[in-house]
């Protein structure tokens, strides 16, 4: 968990870095949504691995970003000049935070199970 979270941190940060040139940070985010779509299927599939924590931060990115996608599809042709940068950049770089901060805590849960003592197990 602790290179999941590596690799999703500072793939958001050199997105934000990116953003100083608008075309720069559209380009980092549509591979930052890439690589951040691979990295939550990596932890779905060691699903049974995870604590109820980890489930439920998962779970909740999933339900954003499908819902993202279906309102994508769905309001495309409808979108405004002024809908344009909330819809294409405020709200997925939202998500993006969260699933940063979902890997992180899963990275502190992942953590604290691995260092309690033999015994308890």
């Amino acid at each position: 968990m602790k290179k999941i979270h590596s690799i999703n941190k500072w793939s958001f940060i050199l997105t934000l870095l990116l953003y100083t040139t608008v075309i720069g940070g559209l380009l980092a985010q549509i591979l930052l949504g890439c690589i951040q779509f691979i990295l939550a299927l990596t932890i779905v599939s060691s699903w049974k691995k995870l604590d109820v924590t980890s489930k439920k931060l998962i779970t909740t990115y999933w339900i954003l970003f499908i819902s993202y996608w279906i309102t994508y599809k769905i309001l495309d042709l409808y979108l405004e000049n002024t809908s344009w940068f909330i819809f294409f950049i405020l709200i997925p770089m939202c998500i993006a935070s969260y699933f940063v901060y979902a890997t992180y805590r899963i990275k502190k849960c992942k953590e604290v199970i691995e260092i309690k003592p033999s015994f308890y197990n």
